[in-house]
C-alpha cells in the first residue's frame, strides 16, 4: 500500500483501464468532421518545432465549438512512456457547413523525458505518432513524425 510508483497505474498517465471520462470528454449540439491531417515537416529536430495542421468541418445544423486535441505516442521509445500524451489543443468556433484549418505547434522540448543518468531532460531520436481527436478516447487521424 506504500508503493507510490506512478508507472504502476496510480496516475492517469499510466492507468491501464478505461477511464469513466477521458480527456476532452464533452457533449455538443453539433457534429464535426476532421480531415486532411498534415505536418509542416516529416522531421523534427531536437531543438525545433513542427506544426500539426488539420481541417475541421461543422457537419451539423447549428454553430459550435470544437476542441481539437493533439496527442503524441512513442511506439519505439527506449523508456516506458504513457500510452498517449496531450501536447496541445485549440478551441475553434465553426458555423454550420463551414471548414476551418487548425494549426497546433509541437515543440521537440515537450517530448523530453528526465534521464537520471545525465541527469537532465533528453529528447529521444525516434519516430513519434501525432494524433488528432476530439477526446483521448476518440482519436480520428494520425501521422508519423521522425524526431532527429
Amino acid at each position: 500500500m506504500m508503493d507510490y510508483n506512478i508507472r504502476d497505474g496510480r496516475t492517469y498517465m499510466y492507468f491501464k483501464g478505461d477511464p469513466l471520462y477521458p480527456f476532452g470528454y464533452g457533449l455538443s449540439y453539433t457534429t464535426f468532421q476532421y480531415a486532411n491531417l498534415r505536418t509542416s515537416s516529416s522531421r523534427l529536430t531536437k531543438d525545433g518545432t513542427v506544426t500539426v495542421i488539420v481541417d475541421v468541418t461543422n457537419t451539423g445544423r447549428v454553430a459550435g465549438d470544437a476542441v481539437v486535441q493533439l496527442y503524441v505516442k512513442h511506439p519505439n521509445s527506449t523508456v516506458e512512456r504513457p500510452r498517449e500524451e496531450l501536447k496541445g489543443f485549440q478551441r475553434v468556433t465553426i458555423q454550420p457547413n463551414e471548414t476551418k484549418t487548425v494549426q497546433i505547434p509541437l515543440k521537440a522540448s515537450s517530448l523530453a523525458w528526465w534521464d537520471e543518468k545525465l541527469p537532465g531532460f533528453r529528447v529521444e531520436a525516434e519516430p513519434i505518432r501525432v494524433m488528432i481527436g476530439d477526446s483521448s478516447s476518440d482519436i480520428l487521424l494520425s501521422a508519423l513524425v521522425r524526431v532527429e
